[in-house]
């Protein structure tokens, strides 16, 4: 009768480990890394002309120029690397050139210099966006209103800019 009594005993344990929970492999160092995904920096923008500036505009025969230029605040760290005429890091600019026609420009922000943006203030890039007819600013047969802020902030509030003759 004592060897039932152990075997039952055997088997109850073998019974009882079977159903152990099983160690939380979220838990474990095993577990695969976490997928860590890049923030985004494309936002969308409306260019509305004038009669007058598309007039201008096509008298030259010229398509508009957008540029926009990614910069950040430096950190008391970084203060070495800022540029010197206006004390911010500069962290790219991406330039295109579209058809004079009132649209929706999409911008991706994909030169955005992601990896100095430990040398920024708060680590958020900022952008400023200029719209022009030509090569250059200075010379353009239009004057249009340009953005400045946080890339942020361009990403949820509808921009519009709106162009002129000059």
């Amino acid at each position: 009768m004592r060897v039932f009594s152990l075997a039952a005993i055997a088997a109850s344990a073998v019974l009882l480990c079977q159903c152990s929970p099983k160690a939380d492999t979220a838990t474990s160092s095993a577990a695969a890394p976490a997928t860590v995904t890049a923030p985004s920096f494309a936002y969308d923008f409306k260019v509305d002309f004038t009669p007058a500036a598309l007039a201008a505009i096509k008298a030259k025969k010229q398509k508009i120029t957008v540029s926009a230029l990614y910069y950040g605040y430096v950190t008391p760290a970084s203060q070495a690397l800022a540029d010197p005429k206006d004390g911010t890091l500069h962290l790219n600019t991406d330039v295109l050139q579209v058809e004079a026609v009132n649209q929706t420009i999409h911008m991706t922000g994909a030169g955005v210099n992601a990896p100095h943006f430990k040398d920024i203030t708060a680590q958020k890039p900022l952008v400023l966006l200029n719209v022009y007819a030509g090569n250059s600013a200075a010379t353009s047969a239009i004057h249009c209103t340009d953005f400045q802020d946080y890339v942020a902030n361009a990403q949820q509030s509808p921009l519009i800019l709106h162009c002129d003759a000059a």
